[in-house]
């Protein structure tokens, strides 16, 4: 069978994995590459391993777990640490990510990956759903959910594309644009409409 495989992408703190859960209450297959991630670099995993070899035992908490916070400022503080975190991280991820999409006996699968356009990656899809907000909206949300400061977080969202850029580089593909500045009742009114457009597609090409 052929999937239509969907990316499900956007700025961070925009409200991918909402958009993710709501799909997935709905009946879809949502494959999150966070949640990949973290099996990465789970303790004793060789992800971690190399990440250890690079960085030493404090990128650790004390249950030998990866201290996520400490590998973010490693990443914000330069450009080499981003490269060499993604070059560890990344192909592992997008092989798990083949490999749960390769099982799959469904129509479609949508997986939710934060950094399509910025790793150009538009190659290994069908279609895009780009999840949006406003900048302030942003910055209030990345603030509150990873819980670092205004400085932070402005650096966080500076390491990403720009939103038009994003359109840009993603516009070889379909693409369905889901503006969540409201509530949540307003997000899932959007995403039950798309959720019946995506439903009712046919496979245009596959690609392995």
């Amino acid at each position: 069978m052929s999937i239509i495989k969907i990316a499900l992408t956007g700025g961070i703190a925009c409200g991918k994995s909402k958009v993710g859960q709501i799909l997935s209450g709905l009946g879809v297959d949502v494959i999150s590459l966070d949640e990949l991630a973290r099996d990465v670099v789970r303790p004793g995993s060789p992800g971690l391993k190399e990440l250890i070899k690079h960085f030493g035992d404090n990128i650790l908490n004390a249950d030998k777990s990866l201290n996520r916070g400490t590998l973010r400022q490693l990443l914000l503080k330069n450009r080499s640490n981003q490269k060499l975190i993604e070059a560890v991280l990344h192909p592992e991820i997008l092989m798990r990510m083949q490999a749960k999409i390769k099982k799959l006996k469904v129509k479609l699968v949508v997986v939710e990956i934060p950094l399509l356009a910025e790793k150009n990656l538009t190659h290994l899809f069908d279609r895009v759903i780009i999840v949006d907000c406003d900048a302030k909206q942003q910055l209030k949300r990345l603030i509150t959910r990873d819980n670092v400061n205004a400085k932070e977080a402005e650096s966080m969202i500076s390491m990403q594309m720009s939103h038009s850029l994003r359109l840009e580089l993603c516009g070889k593909l379909p693409i369905d644009i889901i503006e969540n500045n409201l509530d949540v009742a307003d997000a899932t009114q959007k995403i039950n409409q798309l959720y019946k457009k995506l439903i009712n597609l046919r496979p245009l090409h596959h690609y392995e």
